[in-house]
């Protein structure tokens, strides 16, 4: 098993317990649990996790939490019982990034394409309730970026990730 980091792949120790780590206060300073050694080891794990990440460039690292907010949609809407409430915030916090980030974002252009697709899967999802008379998830209050009008009859919908 490993763990992908804007670095590479790095391996993950399977021989470790199960449970998790003790967690520090608010600073992650706070290792009074633990013996001396395994507090300079989590301070070097965690030394080393962040220079990785200022090593790694910031644009891959913002359209790498861009892409988690897309399967986050994703996941609220290829559930049997689709959740469009929950979905609609991830797909929106997508699109304010995508489309005010613009070139700044690594794979701008992959990126808006799956925003594309998750809008049209949004309301696919939704007409096909809307048709059925379901309410899968209340969709009241507050406007979405997310339409019927954005998509027209002679679009093409290919969600694969609702499959």
């Amino acid at each position: 098993m490993s763990l992908w980091t804007p670095d590479g792949e790095h391996p993950v120790d399977q021989g470790r317990s199960q449970e998790p780590a003790p967690v520090g206060d608010d600073h992650g300073s706070n290792y009074d649990d633990l013996d001396p050694e395994a507090a300079a080891r989590v301070q070097e794990q965690l030394a080393q996790a962040q220079a990785q990440l200022l090593a790694a460039p910031v644009d891959q690292v913002v359209s790498n939490h861009v892409m988690g907010l897309f399967e986050l949609a994703a996941l609220h809407l290829r559930v049997e019982d689709p959740d469009l409430e929950a979905a609609r915030l991830p797909i929106d916090a997508m699109g304010l990034l995508v489309d005010n980030l613009g070139d700044r974002l690594a794979d701008h252009d992959t990126l808006a394409s799956a925003l594309t697709q998750l809008r049209m899967a949004y309301v696919e999802v939704k007409k096909h309730f809307d048709a059925a008379g379901a309410d899968p998830g209340s969709d009241e209050g507050g406007e979405t970026t997310v339409e019927e009008d954005d998509v027209t009859d002679g679009d093409v919908i290919e969600s694969d990730f609702l499959q």
